[in-house]
């Protein structure tokens, strides 16, 4: 809170959005937060090591086998090509398992011992000493003119940035690894600015599922739609809108490498979701409907959420998925991981939050960092886009979509934002 009253770093700056949002007559102003989040997988961390005098051999969970054998290779002081590591299947990864944190335990020991090593975390070790989704805090700044276009954007961040924590330079360019395409949106506008405050912390972090888009995503689809509610225009029609003509938007963090942003494809993926969601056919008493659409790891996702409130408990009925991720190789692996991520997010968006007291993780378990139950999973639709582009991203574009089309439908449902994860049974009220 504190950070978010200075001015920030300058990360984007497009014309002069601070001068025209101040002289605006129509203006949208807006804050964000998200808590850290814990990676909770299903399988603790565990590995097994075996450091012997001229080698060593270990068998690992992991998402990162180069990292695990460059961790024993230190521990053992064995030359790499003498390391053999095998890696097994993992109850869950997100993450998490490209840490070498639990391997070096292992090797530490097998080095002492010369034996075969096996580690198992307990639950409440994974839960309390894991590398966490970074907190961060938004304030947003929006604009419209008189033909009710976007005249301004203005997005200020300040977070636990995973750059300043793995970087040894990291602190010099902190805002990298904190906005992702939040740094070139689809929606056009004449002034834009983006600004960056690192908030500095000891707090481990490091890369969750859908990293820096699980909260960008969310925040960036969350506003346009309050801009929407602010034009007094349907939801979808007015992101359609501001997205215009089709168009290449160049990657603003990697100009060379990144791919740019096709609004062509958006576009596609919006409108077919919408479609196989019934967007603006009627819907019972007491359900509405929300939208998001959002390009991340290269692909382009979007998804409609239908939601009821009753006695202030939230009912998610369905979710109504568009994928485009190119050339569709596995179609069902597609539909498992959209699946999955869908299930990620809602954790995080009903559940999810990691506090710290007096340097503690106050989470320990299940029973106070809690998973949605099969009740609380909706019926969840994938539609793929036929392609001829080459394959994409998909275990992870999938996810930061969810929340926002969760929220957005809570917003048409009750009138009341939802800008704040985990939601609370307050904010329904």
């Amino acid at each position: 809170m504190e950070n978010a009253a200075k001015p920030g770093k300058i990360v984007r700056n497009d014309g002069a959005a601070d001068s025209i949002i101040a002289a605006a007559g129509k203006k949208v102003e807006a804050t964000y937060e998200f808590p850290f989040a814990a990676h909770a997988t299903m399988e603790p961390m565990n590995c097994t090591v075996h450091i012997r005098p001229d080698s060593a051999e270990a068998w690992v969970p992991t998402q990162a086998p180069q990292w695990a054998r460059d961790v024993i290779a230190g521990v053992s002081k064995l030359p790499k090509e003498k390391i053999t590591v095998h890696t097994t299947l993992m109850g869950g990864g997100f993450g998490r398992r490209y840490m070498g944190d639990f391997v070096m335990e292992a090797a530490q020991i097998s080095k002492v011992t010369g034996k075969p090593v096996m580690v198992l975390w307990t639950r409440e070790d994974d839960m309390q000493h894991d590398f966490y989704r970074p907190a961060s805090y938004h304030r947003f700044w929006g604009a419209l003119d008189e033909q009710g276009g976007l005249a301004a954007w203005k997005h200020f961040q300040t977070s636990t940035s995973i750059e300043a924590m793995w970087n040894p330079k990291g602190e010099e360019q902190p805002e990298k690894s904190e906005f992702g395409t939040a740094t070139f949106i689809p929606y056009q506008t004449p002034n834009y600015r983006v600004e960056y405050m690192l908030a500095k912390s000891g707090v481990p972090r490091a890369w969750w599922r859908s990293v820096e888009h699980s909260t960008s995503g969310f925040v960036v689809e969350c506003f346009v739609d309050e801009l929407a509610a602010a034009a007094g225009e349907d939801p979808l029609e007015f992101r359609m809108r501001l997205i215009g003509g089709d168009r290449e938007i160049p990657d603003f963090t990697n100009p060379k490498e990144g791919k740019p942003l096709n609004t062509a494809r958006l576009k596609g993926v919006l409108k077919l979701s919408a479609e196989k969601a019934g967007w603006g056919a009627a819907l019972p008493s007491g359900v509405a409907r929300g939208i998001a659409g959002y390009f991340s790891f290269e692909s382009y996702t979007a998804a409609v959420a239908e939601v009821s409130v009753k006695n202030g408990a939230l009912k998610i009925h369905r979710l109504v998925y568009a994928v485009d991720c190119g050339r569709a190789v596995n179609p069902e692996g597609i539909r498992a991981q959209v699946e999955g991520a869908a299930i990620y997010g809602l954790s995080a968006a009903l559940h999810d939050a990691i506090t710290i007291d007096s340097g503690h993780v106050v989470q320990t378990n299940f029973n106070d960092y809690q998973m949605p139950r099969i009740a609380e999973t909706p019926e969840t639709e994938i539609y793929i886009v036929p392609s001829k582009e080459e394959p994409t991203g998909i275990g992870e574009p999938g996810l930061p979509v969810v929340a926002a089309s969760v929220c957005n439908a809570i917003y048409s449902l009750r009138k009341k934002r939802i800008r704040r994860l985990p939601i609370r049974s307050e904010d329904l009220a």
